[in-house]
């Protein structure tokens, strides 16, 4: 199964988003721009996420920091698209 990548928009929810995509592996890439608060529950939302997901999908997000570079943030997301044994993860790039 190929992992969609899914930008999320500092307006988005995250269980919205991994509940409108049932079954299917997910990359969240988490942009800057919520507040403190906002970004902690992104944060502590991924793995309970994850967990819910399994055994028939894989939820992990990639935190971006502000000015990483897209080829890192690239990078990022197609190691966990192929690391097929890794779930619940946050990959921070740039921070």
């Amino acid at each position: 199964m190929t992992a969609r990548r899914v930008e999320l928009t500092p307006d988005d929810d995250i269980a919205r988003v991994v509940a409108d995509h049932p079954g299917v592996d997910l990359i969240l890439v988490v942009r800057p721009g919520r507040d403190a608060l906002g970004q902690a529950l992104v944060e502590a939302t991924v793995g309970p996420l994850a967990v819910a997901a399994a055994p028939g999908a894989r939820i992990n997000a990639i935190l971006v920091g502000d000015g990483a570079d897209e080829t890192a943030v690239t990078a990022a997301a197609a190691y966990l698209a192929a690391a097929h044994a890794v779930t619940g993860q946050l990959l921070a790039v740039g921070t």
